[in-house]
C-alpha cells in the first residue's frame, strides 16, 4: 500500500496552490499513483490562470486569486478526506469515484484526467463561485468565470500532444479526427462550464439552509458521469481496451512527461 498523501493545509495564495499541487505530483511519482495524471494537468492550468491574472486578463485579478484558492482548496480537502478519513469527513461521491478509479489500471490516462476534471468543474467550481460571489454578486463574476474555463480549454491541446507520445493508438485516433477531436473536447468543456454556472447561480440565490441537499443531489449526478467516464458501456469499453493495450503503463514515466510540460502553459485564450 502506498504511504498516504500528507494533509494539505495552509493554502492562502495561488503560489500556495501551485506548491501543493507539485507536492501531489511528487507524492504520485514516489507512490506510482495515477492521481498524478490529473494533478499534472491541474498544475498546468493553475499556472496558466496565475499568468492570466498577472497579465490583467480578468476584470478583477485579486478576486480571481481568491476564487482560485477557494476552488483548489476543495480538491485538497477531498484528498485530505480520502487519505485521512479519521481526521476529515468523507469526500464527495464524485471525487471518491475519481480517487478510487486511480487505483485501477484499466482506464487510460485521458479517462483519469477527465474524471478529475468532471468532479472539479461540475461540482467544485460552482460551489467556489457561489462562495466568492454570494447573492446578487454572482452576476458580476460571470465574465471572469467564463474566462477561467477558457483558460482551461486553452491548455487542452498541449496536454493532448504529450499524451499522443504515451498512447500510440490514441494518437492514431487524433490523426483521424484531427480538429474535430479538439472541438469535441472543447464542446464538452463548454457543457461542463454552463452546468457549473447554473449550479453556482442556484447556490448564490437559494437559502443557505438548502445548500447541503442541493450539493448532495449535484454530487450524485456528477459521480454518475464520473463512473461513465472511467467505465464506459458497450463498444466504448472495447475501444478503451485497444487504446490501453498500446499505451504506456509506466505510471511514473507518464506523470514525469506530463509534469514536464506543466510549468510552461500554452498561450492563453479567453474565449471558448
Amino acid at each position: 500500500m502506498p504511504s498516504p498523501l500528507p494533509p494539505i493545509t495552509g493554502i492562502n495564495t495561488i503560489d500556495d496552490v501551485i506548491a501543493a499541487i507539485q507536492d501531489i505530483v511528487g507524492w504520485s511519482i514516489e507512490n506510482q499513483s495515477r492521481l498524478g495524471y490529473f494533478a499534472a494537468l491541474y498544475k498546468r492550468i493553475t499556472i496558466a490562470i496565475k499568468t492570466a491574472i498577472e497579465q490583467g486578463a480578468f476584470d478583477d485579478g485579486p478576486r480571481m486569486e481568491r476564487f482560485d484558492v477557494v476552488f483548489a482548496s476543495r480538491y485538497f480537502v477531498a484528498l485530505n478526506c480520502f487519505f485521512h478519513p479519521g481526521a476529515f469527513p468523507l469526500p464527495s461521491h464524485c471525487w471518491r469515484v475519481a480517487f478510487d478509479g486511480a487505483t485501477h489500471a484499466e482506464p487510460i490516462i485521458v479517462q483519469h484526467m477527465l474524471a478529475g476534471v468532471n468532479a472539479h468543474i461540475d461540482l467544485d467550481l460552482g460551489i467556489a463561485a457561489s462562495e466568492i460571489a454570494p447573492g446578487s454578486q454572482i452576476h458580476a463574476l460571470k465574465g471572469d468565470f467564463f474566462k477561467v474555463n477558457a483558460v482551461l480549454a486553452s491548455q487542452v491541446k498541449g496536454v493532448l500532444d504529450q499524451i499522443e507520445e504515451l498512447s500510440p493508438v490514441l494518437a492514431d485516433l487524433y490523426k483521424v479526427l484531427m480538429q474535430h477531436e479538439i472541438d469535441l473536447i472543447n464542446a464538452g468543456l463548454v457543457i461542463l462550464r454552463d452546468s457549473a454556472w447554473r449550479f453556482a447561480s442556484l447556490l448564490a440565490v437559494e437559502p443557505s439552509i438548502m445548500h447541503s441537499a442541493t450539493i448532495m443531489v449535484k454530487d450524485l449526478e456528477v459521480a454518475k458521469l464520473g463512473t461513465l467516464i472511467l467505465y464506459p458501456p458497450g463498444l466504448l469499453t472495447a475501444v478503451v481496451a485497444v487504446i490501453a493495450s498500446k499505451e504506456s503503463r509506466d505510471v511514473v514515466h507518464n506523470i514525469e512527461v506530463l509534469d514536464g510540460i506543466a510549468s510552461s502553459p500554452a498561450p492563453i485564450k479567453l474565449t471558448m
